[in-house]
């Protein structure tokens, strides 16, 4: 009889571990549409309710505070994809600052593993915890 207990609670462990999605180092522990902050700077970005193919618009600080909206687009998989980040603008408007705005608009790839965001483009590289 014991020998069947053990049995079971072994199987009913096996069957309740593999419902974790079997922890690879590559897969996403965090999901993408989340609140992240960048290493070295603290900056955060807050994409929560973004989806992939749909514009969805954020707020974003240049470096001088200018408060600026964005339109982002993200298409790809929880793990990896493209992104563009475009129609920055300062809100509200102010056309002196509006050139830091400007300079947000960016399009470049992404990787999301082990809860590391790392986005890639033209001017670089940063990640995000």
């Amino acid at each position: 009889m014991k020998t069947l207990t053990k049995m079971i609670f072994a199987a009913s462990a096996a069957v309740l571990l593999s419902a974790c999605g079997g922890g690879g180092d590559d897969e996403p522990s965090k999901d993408l549409f989340s609140i992240w902050t960048q290493d070295g700077t603290g900056a955060t970005i807050d994409i929560r309710g973004a989806s992939f193919g749909n514009p969805h618009y954020l707020y974003a600080f240049a470096q001088d505070g200018t408060q600026c909206i964005c339109q982002l687009t993200v298409v790809g998989t929880q793990e990896q994809g493209s992104f563009a980040m475009s129609r920055c603008i300062s809100t509200p408007y102010n056309s002196a600052k509006n050139p830091l705005c400007e300079a947000m608009n960016v399009a470049g790839n992404y990787t999301n593993a082990s809860a590391i965001l790392t986005l890639s483009t033209q001017r670089g590289s940063s990640t995000y915890r």
